[in-house]
């Protein structure tokens, strides 16, 4: 599964940096989200509620930042697990530039599902995948609509 995106969000490149490595607002912008802890400073460990057509889980997410050029860009790398609904590998190179209504994010997301998941079927995934990455940066950029600061 490949897909990618693109969002202008209307902070400086500095604010969004910071903001994407706060866990507290992580949590608050992933949907389904319950618990998201920093193990280290470019680790994180998520617990997430999901649910695609008739699978229902709840994941255990280890989330690795590589590639690190503060604040420019970075390479997550996830690793999902999901009990009986199976489990998801994926890296996502995340690019920030600023401009002049605040700063570009730029993402590219490669992964592979097993289990109940897998058997969705490409189709469905990649439309839940969507709707997941439209619905954080819906509330992240929101973020930005009540206060001038994170």
């Amino acid at each position: 599964m490949k897909f990618s995106g693109e969002h202008v969000i209307p902070a400086t490149r500095e604010e969004v940096w910071v903001a994407l490595r706060n866990p507290e607002i992580l949590q608050e912008c992933i949907d389904g989200c319950e618990e998201m802890t920093a193990l280290d400073a470019n680790e994180y460990e998520a617990f997430v509620r999901v649910r695609l057509g008739p699978v229902r889980a709840k994941f255990r997410s280890i989330i690795r930042m590589l590639n690190v050029v503060a604040p420019e860009s970075y390479t997550l790398a996830v690793n999902a697990r999901g009990g009986n609904a199976g489990f998801g590998i994926g890296q996502a190179h995340v690019s920030l530039m600023p401009n002049d209504s605040g700063t570009t994010l730029s993402y590219e997301v490669t992964g592979t599902v097993s289990g109940k998941l897998a058997q969705l079927g490409s189709r469905l995934f990649l439309s839940a995948a969507n709707k997941m990455a439209s619905s954080f940066f819906t509330k992240f950029c929101a973020r930005w609509d009540t206060t001038q600061s994170v």
